[in-house]
């Protein structure tokens, strides 16, 4: 008897392990490689992303990348290539689904720096963030989010964001995405990334 209830325990600490392993996780450190349009110009970029759960429900998150336009102008040779950084950091809430998908809702922060030829346009604004985040499996996770921004530097604009998220260990992932819209200054294009999660 003593063995049946052990062995009962044993294994629904397993499968709680399991679905615990099956959940989007809101602890993460990630890179990002970016290559697309930006206000009808060639551009690729690179970026970094962080976010740190706050308690059950709640996650702080930040990105920081740089993008360059691609395009090879006459001109360039003295003014330079144009160059893109963006900032953002905003606070999300997260609730349960179903066991393997979360909705998640976050408001942020933005913060835009195009130099062109030494001089710079700056523009704040702020975001609003809207989606799914779902395990099809333990290895495969997918998320949609649709993206709301304004702000007095930015025109009002939606767009959206998808990617695909494949786990080679419960830490390491790699992604592929697509988004259009979702940096608020006519962008579009495809995302790849990495992700360690801790």
């Amino acid at each position: 008897m003593k063995h049946k209830t052990l062995l009962a325990l044993s294994l629904a600490s397993l499968l709680g392990a399991t679905a615990a392993a099956a959940q989007p996780s809101y602890n993460y450190l990630g890179l990002e490689y970016t290559q697309g349009e930006l206000l009808g110009e060639d551009f690729t970029g690179y970026g970094v992303e962080a976010s740190i759960g706050l308690g059950q429900s709640l996650f702080l998150k930040g990105t920081a990348s740089t993008s360059e336009n691609d395009d090879d102008y006459f001109f360039q040779q003295w003014t330079g290539k144009p160059e893109l950084m963006k900032y953002s950091a905003g606070l999300g809430v997260h609730a349960p689904l179903s066991e393997r998908a979360d909705v998640v809702v976050g408001a942020k922060y933005i913060r835009s720096e195009l130099d062109i030829g030494g001089s710079t346009v700056e523009a704040d604004g702020f975001g609003i963030d809207a989606g799914i985040r779902a395990m099809l499996t333990d290895n495969v996770e997918l998320e949609g989010m649709v993206n709301y921004i304004d702000g007095d530097d930015f025109e009002e604009e939606i767009g959206y964001r998808a990617d695909a998220r494949f786990y080679l260990t419960p830490a390491f992932s790699l992604s592929i995405g697509y988004f259009d819209g979702d940096e608020g200054d006519a962008a579009e294009g495809v995302i790849a990334g990495l992700r360690l999660n801790f």
